[in-house]
């Protein structure tokens, strides 16, 4: 009899304390379901993880926290992609309203990613000067080259840009062509996307004021003053190339929440499938 009315007494405190863990546990719940509602996914989701640390044997509140955290993934992906739609309209309309102003080259025989140039910057109509000249390609990519034409080769490899009084210098090129052609030597050094020491940058920032160019040789160094139709135009690229590298950067973005949502959506519905049979 003393046995007996033992074993009812921790049956009693058990059950008691169960149901004293899920009401605490109800408590992060209910304040998650807040949260969530108010749009403050950050919150809602600290709240379902002090279920899951806190009280491990909570075993119906964790239940549901679980499928409140699906909500809460699903409706934070949902904002995302909103999100970066509006990103996405205010570059592609920014692109729209500038493409004009650019030469769109591809040859689809051998070029994947087409490119923009400034018509005034073409090489054939610049064959025998030394200058600065720009290009961009589809998905925001900037290049700057170096063209050098003279008697005979310096080989030239790192840039200086100079003007009032500040300057910046790039590292040597790893992009360098050289060719003679009726005597004449050329010689072009290229400065891809995100090696050209902030060159392109600079001309951007002072594309209004007179810039100063020293092409780099290992012996010598050849001063130029660059034209203001050489400053404009490879500001104007750079400009470009702000706003494609954002528009593919919040393409990709979007399309990785795209996939993320779908995830959710799969495992929402796998869930319910699963509750169903357990019903059934």
């Amino acid at each position: 009899m003393k046995k007996a009315a033992y074993l009812l007494a921790v049956l009693a405190f058990a059950v008691s304390c169960g149901e004293n863990i899920e009401e605490k546990a109800g408590v992060h719940l209910e304040n998650a379901r807040t949260a969530f509602k108010g749009g403050n996914f950050n919150l809602a989701k600290q709240e379902i993880d002090s279920i899951r640390i806190l009280y491990p044997k909570a075993f119906e509140s964790r239940r549901q926290a679980l499928e409140l955290m699906q909500k809460v993934e699903e409706a934070e992906q949902i904002r995302s992609i909103a999100y970066e739609d509006s990103i996405i309209s205010s570059a592609a309309a920014a692109f729209e309203s500038m493409k004009d102003n650019f030469v769109y080259e591809k040859d689809e025989r051998y070029q994947d990613i087409g490119i923009f140039t400034v018509r005034s910057q073409a090489v054939t109509r610049n064959v025998s000067r030394n200058y600065l000249r720009g290009q961009v390609d589809e998905q925001g990519h900037m290049t700057l080259v170096s063209n050098w034409t003279g008697k005979s080769y310096v080989h030239h490899d790192r840039l200086r840009l100079e003007s009032g009084g500040t300057f910046v210098e790039t590292p040597a090129c790893g992009d360098r062509h050289e060719f003679t052609d009726l005597g004449i030597a050329y010689e072009r050094c290229s400065f891809t996307h995100g090696k050209d020491g902030g060159a392109a940058a600079f001309i951007a920032a002072n594309r209004d004021s007179r810039i100063e160019v020293s092409q780099i040789a290992e012996k010598y160094s050849f001063r130029m003053v660059m034209m203001e139709s050489d400053r404009q135009a490879i500001a104007q690229l750079y400009d470009l190339s702000q706003v494609l590298l954002t528009l593919y950067e919040h393409q990709n973005i979007r399309q990785e929440a795209e996939r993320r949502l779908q995830f959710v959506r799969n495992r929402m519905q796998a869930g319910s499938e699963e509750q169903a049979v357990q019903q059934n």
